[in-house]
């Protein structure tokens, strides 16, 4: 499967997420995918930041020859980088989005047709079938951050599945895989650290979430083993929108699960559940893999 990576890759920067960045190694790890190119966008850090992270960590990982394009908000470089490679091979290409859907919503706006032409887009982003019972952040961090773009998408007409929060908060890295993966090669000894740090900061900050104690999510990940292991997720139709003006819901997804008479046009397939032990097998003997 050959894949565009659209990523707010922040693996590296103190404080910031690191399942981005375990999302690049394993779709790099992982035989049945082709990263043809990975685009960045301002999300869990700047998009210049975010670049840099990226080309240092496909240097640690052996990859310099993986092209990298700088996106939104600094340019459009990356939406005409997806373009142009889409509209070259209709059929061809799987974007991966696991940032802010800002350089997809661009691409699109440039040439809709992009959306005919695409393979399919997997995302990760929002919560379907609960909510994120935080106040300062309603929606799922990827649709709060740029919501008309996730709703841009999402009206397109993209073949588009979406791996939530539903799921994702159910994949989770321990401080004893960390420490596994510290004898692991380089990338395990840099990912080992960045995950006790990211572990640190989340209990720091989410004090009382019993779920953050000890672990991390592997939201981005999830969303690209997907790509060649659909069978991982449980997968249902809806038609999902994006609040993109509310006074305390910004960026929150609503979710039709089409169960009534006379239902909406599906747009997208949802992730309702994970098979946790299995993807963790995946992903473990994936990374473990690397030098």
């Amino acid at each position: 499967m050959r894949i565009v990576l659209d990523t707010d890759l922040g693996m590296g920067a103190p404080g910031s997420d690191i399942d981005d960045g375990f999302a690049l190694a394993l779709a790099l790890a992982e035989p049945g995918v082709v990263v043809e190119v990975v685009t960045t966008v301002g999300g869990n850090s700047d998009v210049e930041t975010s670049t840099r992270l990226t080309r240092d960590l496909l240097a640690v990982l052996g990859r310099t020859d993986v092209p990298v394009v700088t996106g939104a908000p600094a340019v459009d470089d990356a939406a005409e980088e997806i373009v142009r490679r889409v509209r070259a091979e209709p059929g061809e290409l799987t974007i991966v989005a696991i940032g802010p859907l800002t350089n997809l919503a661009r691409a699109l706006a440039l040439d809709p047709e992009v959306a005919r032409d695409v393979r399919e887009v997997v995302v990760m982003g929002g919560v379907f079938l609960g909510q994120t019972n935080v106040a300062a952040m309603p929606g799922e961090y990827n649709f709060w951050c740029d919501p008309a773009a996730a709703q841009a998408v999402l009206d397109s007409g993209a073949p588009l599945r979406l791996v939530g929060l539903d799921v994702t908060r159910q994949v989770r890295l321990t401080r004893a895989d960390a420490d596994a993966l510290a004898g692991a090669g380089e990338f395990g000894r840099v990912a080992a650290a960045a995950t006790h740090g990211w572990i640190d900061f989340q209990e720091r900050v989410k004090p009382h979430e019993e779920i953050e104690q000890g672990s991390c999510a592997l939201h981005d990940p999830l969303a690209v083993a997907v790509v060649t292991r659909p069978d991982l997720v449980t997968w249902k139709p809806a038609h999902v929108a994006v609040e993109t003006q509310g006074r305390v819901t910004r960026g929150v997804a609503v979710a039709d699960l089409l169960m009534w008479a006379d239902p909406p046009t599906p747009n997208c397939l949802i992730a309702t559940d994970v098979d946790a032990d299995a993807f963790r097998a995946v992903f473990l003997g994936r990374i473990a893999g690397l030098p």
